[in-house]
């Protein structure tokens, strides 16, 4: 507030200072009230007061000043010094617990105001502008010279405002340990249900760094849409889509680089934000773009049926890739159950009542429903597949899960669904 140009316009302005004041007093660099406060060799309760009346000829452009215009410009000073003081003592005496320092509305709006100019062609209403709240956390990040990571629910936007908070009565002890009424607001979260409204999502936070000074709107919007296009791009074959968990990672990632790199703060410096400094050189880190990605279809799954298989006399071992005989010996078992699924239609007993014959022991194929015929009967790790889950249904576990049956995946593909569900022809 006491370094804001448009705070110190509107208050002068609400005291009685006409606009050629007000220009007068910027063309002199007195246009805060924190420079204002001590533009003269003066303190309030001084019994001089020549130095004060020289600054008020100075703004009023006239020695004498008319002595209407006295005591108006009088105030103004008045005013700035207290709040210069105030603003000191409240920096000295910070407590953790202190509520955090809010954007002036006046600045809020100038700066409002100033974007919308800039961003010529960009409509910042609606659903791209971000709420106060989101503006706050920005600002406070300047207050206290650090960089923090802003969360994807937290990027709100004025209409949820707008629409007003609910508060709700609860007891809390306060820094000296007694116990009082507090009002605490339900905290507002954004909505990123669809890819959609997470590109609005990102969008506003952009949009909320640019207001804040933190980092101009282009650069921060520039690695938003680099999450998007990673999280859209369609696969290569053989390979899953990249995941909304693997662009959040990346995200994190980011923060965690740029928190690291501006240990001396986040102010702007000679015109040069520290955080732009270091995401230019964070966008080609490969350790951040890694999690971009996309990963071998079916990893996730061959990961769960490991873990399901896993040994405790094994956890401390090193694991192994699967060797060309392990994949050999999956493929002699699918063969096989094909083959008894094919026997069990022509209605044949075959070898000892349905049983094959293999290095002395008798291995019984797996009899499949009529509407699975010639599809999988088991994982990659010989692990049954629950045949109800495929066709009708079942209520014993959720998609990946394992109930009494077997595994709850797809008997075409082995992903996570139902082969009802399934894309696979």
């Amino acid at each position: 507030m006491l370094d804001s140009e448009a705070v110190f316009a509107s208050r002068a302005a609400e005291i009685g200072l006409n606009n050629a004041e007000i220009s007068t007093a910027a063309t002199l660099s007195v246009n805060t009230l924190g420079r204002f406060a001590f533009a003269a060799n003066y303190v309030p309760g001084q019994a001089d007061e020549g130095p004060l009346m020289t600054l008020i000829g100075k703004v009023c452009a006239q020695d004498p000043p008319p002595e209407a215009r006295v005591p108006l410009v009088r105030r103004l000073f008045y005013e700035a010094y207290t709040m210069a003081n105030a603003d000191m003592r409240a920096r000295l005496e910070k407590r953790d617990d202190d509520p955090p320092r809010k954007l002036a509305q006046a600045e809020r709006a100038s700066r409002y105001t100033d974007q919308v100019a800039r961003l010529t062609g960009l409509d910042i209403s609606g659903e791209l502008e971000p709420s106060h709240a989101l503006v706050d956390l920005v600002f406070q990040m300047i207050e206290e010279n650090q960089l923090k990571y802003i969360r994807w629910e937290q990027c709100t936007k004025r209409d949820q405002e707008l629409m007003g908070i609910k508060c709700d009565p609860t007891w809390k002890p306060d820094s000296q340990g007694v116990i009082r009424e507090v009002k605490v607001q339900q905290e507002v979260r954004a909505d990123t249900s669809s890819d959609l409204r997470l590109k609005y999502a990102l969008q506003r936070r952009s949009l909320a760094i640019d207001q804040g000074r933190l980092c101009d709107y282009d650069k921060m919007e520039k690695w938003s849409c680099i999450l998007l296009e990673a999280y859209s791009k369609a696969p290569i074959p053989g390979y899953q889509r990249v995941t909304i968990e693997q662009i959040q990672h990346a995200d994190m990632e980011m923060f965690k680089y740029l928190i690291k790199n501006t240990r001396g703060g986040v102010r702007p410096t000679a015109g040069k934000a520290p955080i732009e400094t270091a995401l230019d050189t964070a966008l080609t880190l490969p350790e951040i773009r890694l999690h971009l990605q996309p990963l071998p279809a079916g990893a996730k799954r061959k990961l769960d049926d490991e873990d399901s298989t896993s040994k405790p006399s094994n956890m401390d071992k090193k694991q192994k890739p699967p060797s060309q005989s392990s994949e050999t010996e999956r493929l002699r078992r699918h063969v096989e159950n094909l083959q008894g699924q094919l026997r069990n239609v022509k209605g044949g007993k075959g070898r000892g009542k349905g049983k094959s014959k293999k290095g002395g022991q008798l291995h019984s194929p797996i009899r499949m429903p009529a509407e699975l015929i010639g599809q999988r009967a088991t994982t990659a790790s010989g692990q049954p597949i629950c045949f109800s889950y495929n066709m009708n249904g079942c209520r014993g576990g959720k998609d990946g899960e394992r109930c009494s049956r077997g595994y709850h995946i797809c008997s075409k593909c082995g992903e996570n669904h139902s082969q009802r569900d399934c894309a696979v022809p």
